[in-house]
Protein backbone atom coordinates (compact mmCIF):
# COMPACT_ATOMS: atom_id res chain seq x y z
CA UNK A 1 0.00 0.00 0.00
CA UNK A 2 1.03 3.57 -0.60
CA UNK A 3 1.25 6.06 2.26
CA UNK A 4 -2.11 7.58 1.31
CA UNK A 5 -3.75 4.15 1.09
CA UNK A 6 -2.45 3.29 4.57
CA UNK A 7 -3.82 6.54 5.98
CA UNK A 8 -7.20 5.93 4.35
CA UNK A 9 -7.35 2.36 5.67
CA UNK A 10 -6.49 3.54 9.20
CA UNK A 11 -9.16 6.23 8.89
CA UNK A 12 -11.71 3.58 7.89
CA UNK A 13 -10.71 1.39 10.84
CA UNK A 14 -11.08 4.34 13.24
CA UNK A 15 -14.50 5.32 11.86
CA UNK A 16 -15.68 1.70 11.99
CA UNK A 17 -14.62 1.28 15.63
CA UNK A 18 -16.26 4.57 16.62
CA UNK A 19 -19.53 3.57 14.91
CA UNK A 20 -19.44 0.20 16.69
CA UNK A 21 -18.66 1.56 20.14
CA UNK A 22 -20.77 4.70 20.55
CA UNK A 23 -24.30 3.24 20.13
CA UNK A 24 -23.29 0.04 21.91
CA UNK A 25 -21.90 1.81 24.98
CA UNK A 26 -24.86 4.20 25.14
CA UNK A 27 -27.41 1.36 25.04
CA UNK A 28 -25.50 -0.94 27.41
CA UNK A 29 -25.12 1.82 30.01
CA UNK A 30 -28.58 3.41 29.68
CA UNK A 31 -30.49 0.11 29.60
CA UNK A 32 -28.27 -1.92 31.94
CA UNK A 33 -30.05 -3.80 34.73
CA UNK A 34 -26.78 -3.51 36.73
CA UNK A 35 -26.63 -7.30 36.88
CA UNK A 36 -25.10 -8.17 33.51
CA UNK A 37 -28.32 -7.90 31.51
CA UNK A 38 -30.50 -5.32 29.78
CA UNK A 39 -33.80 -3.79 30.91
CA UNK A 40 -34.91 -3.39 27.29
CA UNK A 41 -35.24 -6.48 25.09
CA UNK A 42 -35.28 -4.28 21.99
CA UNK A 43 -32.01 -2.59 22.99
CA UNK A 44 -30.45 -5.95 23.82
CA UNK A 45 -31.42 -7.41 20.45
CA UNK A 46 -30.08 -4.47 18.43
CA UNK A 47 -26.64 -4.40 20.09
CA UNK A 48 -25.28 -7.23 17.95
CA UNK A 49 -26.31 -5.42 14.76
CA UNK A 50 -24.08 -2.37 15.18
CA UNK A 51 -20.85 -3.90 13.78
CA UNK A 52 -22.72 -4.71 10.54
CA UNK A 53 -24.24 -1.22 10.47
CA UNK A 54 -20.77 0.23 11.12
CA UNK A 55 -19.40 -1.77 8.16
CA UNK A 56 -22.05 -0.34 5.83
CA UNK A 57 -21.84 3.24 7.14
CA UNK A 58 -18.04 3.29 7.01
CA UNK A 59 -18.14 2.20 3.37
CA UNK A 60 -20.64 4.97 2.60
CA UNK A 61 -18.87 7.70 4.59
CA UNK A 62 -15.45 6.96 3.10
CA UNK A 63 -16.82 6.16 -0.38
CA UNK A 64 -15.23 2.72 -0.23
CA UNK A 65 -17.84 0.80 -2.18
CA UNK A 66 -18.62 -2.89 -1.74
CA UNK A 67 -15.13 -4.31 -2.09
CA UNK A 68 -14.65 -7.80 -0.61
CA UNK A 69 -17.96 -8.08 1.23
CA UNK A 70 -18.09 -11.83 2.10
CA UNK A 71 -21.84 -11.92 1.40
CA UNK A 72 -21.86 -14.86 -1.02
CA UNK A 73 -22.61 -18.17 0.70
CA UNK A 74 -20.41 -20.59 -1.33
CA UNK A 75 -22.35 -23.36 0.40
CA UNK A 76 -21.83 -26.18 -2.12
CA UNK A 77 -18.07 -25.71 -2.12
CA UNK A 78 -17.76 -25.50 1.68
CA UNK A 79 -20.55 -27.70 3.07
CA UNK A 80 -18.13 -29.27 5.54
CA UNK A 81 -17.31 -25.93 7.15
CA UNK A 82 -21.00 -25.02 7.39
CA UNK A 83 -21.70 -28.33 9.14
CA UNK A 84 -18.70 -27.79 11.42
CA UNK A 85 -19.96 -24.28 12.23
CA UNK A 86 -23.25 -25.75 13.44
CA UNK A 87 -21.98 -28.91 15.17
CA UNK A 88 -18.53 -28.05 16.55
CA UNK A 89 -19.81 -25.67 19.28
CA UNK A 90 -21.81 -28.53 20.81
CA UNK A 91 -18.72 -30.76 20.73
CA UNK A 92 -16.81 -27.89 22.31
CA UNK A 93 -19.53 -27.70 24.96
CA UNK A 94 -19.12 -31.38 25.85
CA UNK A 95 -15.36 -30.87 26.19
CA UNK A 96 -16.03 -27.78 28.32
CA UNK A 97 -18.30 -29.86 30.54
CA UNK A 98 -15.64 -32.50 31.12
CA UNK A 99 -12.88 -29.97 31.80
CA UNK A 100 -15.02 -27.83 34.11
CA UNK A 101 -16.27 -30.93 35.94
CA UNK A 102 -12.79 -32.28 36.66
CA UNK A 103 -11.30 -28.86 37.46
CA UNK A 104 -14.15 -27.34 39.46
CA UNK A 105 -16.78 -29.91 40.38
CA UNK A 106 -15.22 -33.38 40.48
CA UNK A 107 -16.90 -34.28 43.80
CA UNK A 108 -20.39 -34.27 42.28
CA UNK A 109 -22.00 -36.86 40.02
CA UNK A 110 -22.85 -35.37 36.61
CA UNK A 111 -25.87 -37.66 36.18
CA UNK A 112 -27.30 -36.70 39.56
CA UNK A 113 -26.65 -33.03 38.85
CA UNK A 114 -28.38 -33.32 35.45
CA UNK A 115 -31.47 -34.80 37.07
CA UNK A 116 -31.41 -32.17 39.80
CA UNK A 117 -31.05 -29.25 37.38
CA UNK A 118 -33.71 -30.61 35.02
CA UNK A 119 -36.20 -31.55 37.73
CA UNK A 120 -35.61 -35.29 37.58
CA UNK A 121 -36.05 -35.69 33.82
CA UNK A 122 -32.35 -35.89 32.87
CA UNK A 123 -31.62 -36.82 29.26
CA UNK A 124 -35.33 -36.86 28.41
CA UNK A 125 -35.25 -33.08 28.75
CA UNK A 126 -31.61 -32.37 27.86
CA UNK A 127 -31.81 -33.64 24.28
CA UNK A 128 -35.04 -31.72 23.42
CA UNK A 129 -33.55 -28.66 25.16
CA UNK A 130 -30.49 -28.79 22.90
CA UNK A 131 -32.64 -29.31 19.79
CA UNK A 132 -34.92 -26.44 20.80
CA UNK A 133 -31.88 -24.21 21.37
CA UNK A 134 -30.68 -25.03 17.84
CA UNK A 135 -34.10 -24.02 16.52
CA UNK A 136 -33.89 -20.74 18.44
CA UNK A 137 -30.62 -20.02 16.62
CA UNK A 138 -32.34 -19.99 13.22
CA UNK A 139 -34.22 -16.67 13.52
CA UNK A 140 -31.34 -15.17 15.48
CA UNK A 141 -28.74 -15.88 12.80
CA UNK A 142 -29.24 -12.25 11.79
CA UNK A 143 -27.73 -11.27 15.17
CA UNK A 144 -24.68 -13.42 14.54
CA UNK A 145 -24.45 -11.90 11.08
CA UNK A 146 -24.60 -8.45 12.67
CA UNK A 147 -21.39 -9.03 14.59
CA UNK A 148 -19.54 -11.18 12.07
CA UNK A 149 -20.20 -8.85 9.13
CA UNK A 150 -18.43 -6.21 11.18
CA UNK A 151 -15.59 -7.96 13.01
CA UNK A 152 -14.68 -10.73 10.58
CA UNK A 153 -15.83 -9.32 7.23
CA UNK A 154 -14.55 -5.77 7.75
CA UNK A 155 -12.22 -5.05 10.68
CA UNK A 156 -9.93 -8.09 10.49
CA UNK A 157 -9.37 -7.88 6.70
CA UNK A 158 -8.48 -4.21 7.12
CA UNK A 159 -5.97 -5.05 9.88
CA UNK A 160 -4.50 -7.83 7.72
CA UNK A 161 -3.37 -5.16 5.29
CA UNK A 162 -0.83 -4.13 7.95
CA UNK A 163 0.07 -7.45 9.63
CA UNK A 164 -0.29 -11.25 9.46
CA UNK A 165 -3.58 -12.90 10.41
CA UNK A 166 -2.77 -13.90 13.99
CA UNK A 167 -1.84 -10.42 15.28
CA UNK A 168 -4.77 -8.99 13.29
CA UNK A 169 -7.08 -11.44 15.08
CA UNK A 170 -5.49 -10.54 18.42
CA UNK A 171 -6.27 -6.86 17.86
CA UNK A 172 -9.79 -7.66 16.64
CA UNK A 173 -10.26 -9.90 19.68
CA UNK A 174 -9.27 -7.12 22.08
CA UNK A 175 -11.50 -4.56 20.32
CA UNK A 176 -14.36 -7.08 20.30
CA UNK A 177 -13.85 -7.86 24.00
CA UNK A 178 -13.68 -4.23 25.14
CA UNK A 179 -16.83 -3.61 23.07
CA UNK A 180 -18.56 -5.83 25.71
CA UNK A 181 -17.02 -3.87 28.61
CA UNK A 182 -20.14 -2.05 29.92
CA UNK A 183 -21.95 -5.38 30.35
CA UNK A 184 -18.91 -7.00 31.96
CA UNK A 185 -18.74 -4.08 34.41
CA UNK A 186 -22.21 -5.17 35.55
CA UNK A 187 -21.48 -8.91 35.71
CA UNK A 188 -22.03 -10.28 32.19
CA UNK A 189 -20.33 -13.64 31.42
CA UNK A 190 -18.12 -13.74 34.53
CA UNK A 191 -20.39 -12.57 37.34
CA UNK A 192 -19.27 -10.07 39.96
CA UNK A 193 -17.73 -12.16 42.74
CA UNK A 194 -14.12 -12.46 41.62
CA UNK A 195 -10.90 -10.67 42.59
CA UNK A 196 -10.24 -7.56 40.51
CA UNK A 197 -13.87 -7.12 39.41
CA UNK A 198 -14.60 -5.72 36.85
CA UNK A 199 -11.17 -5.05 35.30
CA UNK A 200 -9.99 -8.65 35.46
CA UNK A 201 -13.25 -9.61 33.74
CA UNK A 202 -12.46 -7.35 30.79
CA UNK A 203 -8.96 -8.88 30.56
CA UNK A 204 -10.52 -12.35 30.73
CA UNK A 205 -12.89 -11.39 27.92
CA UNK A 206 -9.88 -10.42 25.81
CA UNK A 207 -8.34 -13.84 26.51
CA UNK A 208 -11.59 -15.47 25.37
CA UNK A 209 -12.23 -13.31 22.30
CA UNK A 210 -8.74 -13.60 20.77
CA UNK A 211 -8.91 -17.36 20.02
CA UNK A 212 -12.60 -17.10 19.11
CA UNK A 213 -11.70 -14.33 16.69
CA UNK A 214 -9.05 -16.49 15.05
CA UNK A 215 -11.37 -19.50 14.61
CA UNK A 216 -14.22 -17.38 13.22
CA UNK A 217 -11.80 -15.52 10.93
CA UNK A 218 -10.47 -18.84 9.65
CA UNK A 219 -14.03 -19.90 8.76
CA UNK A 220 -14.69 -16.58 7.04
CA UNK A 221 -11.47 -16.55 5.03
CA UNK A 222 -11.67 -20.24 4.14
CA UNK A 223 -15.17 -19.89 2.69
CA UNK A 224 -14.93 -16.23 1.63
CA UNK A 225 -18.31 -15.95 3.33
CA UNK A 226 -19.53 -14.43 6.60
CA UNK A 227 -22.33 -16.97 7.11
CA UNK A 228 -20.41 -19.90 8.67
CA UNK A 229 -19.02 -17.55 11.33
CA UNK A 230 -22.52 -16.11 11.92
CA UNK A 231 -23.93 -19.61 12.38
CA UNK A 232 -21.08 -20.65 14.66
CA UNK A 233 -21.43 -17.46 16.72
CA UNK A 234 -25.11 -18.05 17.44
CA UNK A 235 -24.63 -21.74 18.26
CA UNK A 236 -21.84 -20.76 20.67
CA UNK A 237 -24.16 -18.23 22.33
CA UNK A 238 -27.24 -20.45 22.53
CA UNK A 239 -26.15 -24.10 22.56
CA UNK A 240 -22.49 -24.62 23.43
CA UNK A 241 -22.58 -24.56 27.21
CA UNK A 242 -25.94 -26.23 27.82
CA UNK A 243 -24.12 -29.47 28.86
CA UNK A 244 -21.97 -27.62 31.42
CA UNK A 245 -24.84 -25.52 32.75
CA UNK A 246 -27.03 -28.59 33.29
CA UNK A 247 -24.41 -30.97 34.73
CA UNK A 248 -22.37 -28.69 36.97
CA UNK A 249 -23.83 -27.30 40.18
CA UNK A 250 -25.05 -23.72 40.16
CA UNK A 251 -23.07 -23.07 43.36
CA UNK A 252 -19.83 -24.23 41.71
CA UNK A 253 -20.42 -21.96 38.72
CA UNK A 254 -21.24 -18.99 40.96
CA UNK A 255 -18.28 -19.57 43.29
CA UNK A 256 -15.88 -19.91 40.34
CA UNK A 257 -17.58 -17.57 37.87
CA UNK A 258 -14.41 -16.09 36.37
CA UNK A 259 -12.56 -19.38 35.87
CA UNK A 260 -15.72 -21.11 34.65
CA UNK A 261 -16.29 -18.32 32.11
CA UNK A 262 -12.73 -18.53 30.81
CA UNK A 263 -12.78 -22.35 30.55
CA UNK A 264 -16.29 -22.51 29.08
CA UNK A 265 -15.74 -19.80 26.47
CA UNK A 266 -12.04 -19.79 25.66
CA UNK A 267 -10.36 -23.15 26.27
CA UNK A 268 -11.42 -25.09 23.18
CA UNK A 269 -11.14 -22.09 20.79
CA UNK A 270 -7.59 -21.59 22.07
CA UNK A 271 -6.78 -25.24 21.34
CA UNK A 272 -8.49 -24.96 17.93
CA UNK A 273 -6.46 -21.83 17.13
CA UNK A 274 -3.20 -23.65 17.89
CA UNK A 275 -4.35 -26.64 15.83
CA UNK A 276 -5.32 -24.50 12.82
CA UNK A 277 -2.04 -22.58 12.93
CA UNK A 278 0.01 -25.80 13.11
CA UNK A 279 -2.00 -27.39 10.27
CA UNK A 280 -1.61 -24.32 8.05
CA UNK A 281 2.12 -24.14 8.78
CA UNK A 282 2.56 -27.81 7.82
CA UNK A 283 0.49 -27.24 4.67
CA UNK A 284 2.56 -24.19 3.65
CA UNK A 285 5.82 -26.07 4.25
CA UNK A 286 4.64 -28.95 2.06
CA UNK A 287 3.65 -26.52 -0.69
CA UNK A 288 7.03 -24.75 -0.55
Amino acid sequence: MTSNEKKLTLKRIAIFIMLCYIPNYVLEIVFSDHNGGMTSAAAGLTIMLYPAIANILTRIITKEGKGEHYLKAHFKKHKGIYIAAAVSPLIMGIINLLVCHFVLDSQTDMGDMLNQNLYGSGLRTLIPLILLSYMVCIPFIVMGFGEEFGWRAYLTPKLEKFMPRFPACCITGVIWAVWHAPLIWYGYDFGRDYPGFPYVGVIAMCAVCIPLSYVLTWMTEKTKSVYPAAICHMVIDNVMNIPALTMISEKTIKDNSLLFGILALGLVPAAATIGIMIAEKIKSEKAA
